[in-house]
């Protein structure tokens, strides 16, 4: 039977004792509060700067244009003169309108003259009761056709103020498809008008973000050429099927940025996130590390999803690992140092 060499057993134990000592060694971290470390919670969504109106000028009657006032990038004002066209025919129609009302204005008091000498006669019974319902007929006849014609030559009024085309607010001509000696028919589209007066920011919020625009601290419209508070006017109820996202209208409270200008829609929220680079994982769940007095604790997050900020309660009063907790484990030993 072969006896152990002493000098390699004193070897043995000091090397296992070495080891020993090496594994059993505090761990040195970094911590910090958790107040320090934790993020403030930012959404965002896509958002466009869109005119309250943009809208397509389009002719109301069947004329040939004669001059065009307007052209693409002229800023006009509501009334302003954007295009005229041919009037002749419907001056026509208006000078036919007025002397038909003319004429039947002038047998109009006609047939008041025959009634009231009809009412005359009637006191001495040298009329009779039919000749007298006659003229009462024909005066109502009379006044129910100059009513009517009335009507046509406001009509005609109507029509000839037609012919000119003029702007429905203030705003800038954004495209004009009108050409001078064109035929119009009603409907067509003369030129196209963006409302520059009045402006909203329309942002796409995903679905599940929607409950929390009530929660805002602070909403805001950002691109790179600007940062401008916004306040929410309406939140469309529907859902897009396709892209799961509802329509928001938003005032602009602040500088007012161009119509067509893209960006984000921000707002904050009083909820406290951890970065996602604070949150290891350990056995199968995601969690940090926290000081426990001498020792490294484990604390799991339910809500945590790997590579995304986690929500935490920021009131906790926890001094969170922030340095050497790569091959922590819960329950080791650990000496803190200053950060």
């Amino acid at each position: 039977m072969k006896t152990i060499n002493p000098r390699f057993f004193l070897v043995f134990l000091v090397i296992s004792h070495a080891v020993f000592a090496q594994n059993n060694a505090p761990v040195q971290v970094t911590a910090k509060p958790l107040k320090s470390v934790l993020i403030e919670r930012k959404l965002s969504a896509n958002a466009e700067v869109k005119a309250l109106n943009d809208a397509p000028v389009s002719a109301e009657i069947t004329a040939v244009v004669k001059h065009i006032h307007a052209d693409v990038g002229d800023v006009v004002n509501e009334g302003d003169v954007l295009l005229t066209l041919d009037q002749v025919d419907y001056e026509l129609q208006l000078a036919q309108a007025k002397a038909n009302l003319q004429s039947t204005h002038a047998r109009l008091q006609q047939a008041e003259l025959r009634l009231q000498r009809a009412n005359e006669l009637k006191q001495n019974q040298y009329i009779s009761a039919d000749d007298l319902l006659a003229r009462e007929t024909e005066l109502a006849v009379q006044k129910a056709e100059y009513q009517r014609l009335l009507v046509a030559q406001k009509t005609a009024q109507r029509q000839l103020a037609k012919t000119t085309i003029r702007a429905p607010f203030n705003g800038v001509v954004s495209n004009r498809t009108a050409q001078v000696g064109q035929l119009l028919s009603p409907g067509a589209v003369v030129l196209n008008l963006i409302q520059t007066q009045n402006r909203e920011v329309l942002a796409m919020i995903p679905s599940q973000l929607v409950p929390t625009i009530d929660q805002a601290k602070e909403l805001r419209f950002v691109n790179q050429q600007i940062s401008t508070p916004v306040e929410l006017l309406k939140l469309s109820p529907v859902i897009n099927q396709q892209s799961s996202v509802q329509k928001a209208r938003f005032k602009i409270s602040g500088e007012l940025p161009a119509i067509g200008q893209t960006g984000q829609l921000i707002w904050r929220l009083d909820d406290a996130m951890l970065s996602a680079d604070m949150v290891v994982k350990r056995k199968g769940q995601l969690g940090i590390f926290t000081v426990d007095g001498n020792q490294a604790k484990f604390r799991v997050l339910p809500n945590a999803q790997q590579g995304r900020p986690v929500p935490i309660d920021k009131t906790l009063d926890w001094q969170v690992i922030v340095g050497g907790r790569d091959r922590l484990q819960n329950g080791d030993a650990i000496a803190v140092k200053q950060d």
